[in-house]
């Protein structure tokens, strides 16, 4: 699978709005765990799971608050 985005998973505020705009389902929720403050918890993040799919159509990268998705270059 060719990677067309860099997804920075540590920028990201969980809020799922690529998933409402992406109109091929390249984004998906997928569960992680974190450490806060010493304490492990699970938590649901959007994630482009299905790269494969994307059409660089920009709808993620422009409604992303955070800045946690970008263009590969």
């Amino acid at each position: 699978m060719e990677e067309k985005l860099i997804f920075d998973i540590s920028k990201c505020g969980g809020a799922g709005e690529c998933l409402e705009v992406c109109p091929n389902n390249v984004w998906k929720w997928k569960e992680i765990t974190v450490s806060f403050l010493g304490m492990k918890m699970r938590k649901k993040i959007p994630y482009p799971e299905y790269q494969d799919k994307c059409i660089l159509c920009g709808l993620c990268v422009k409604i992303c608050p955070t800045g946690a998705v970008k263009f590969k270059e």
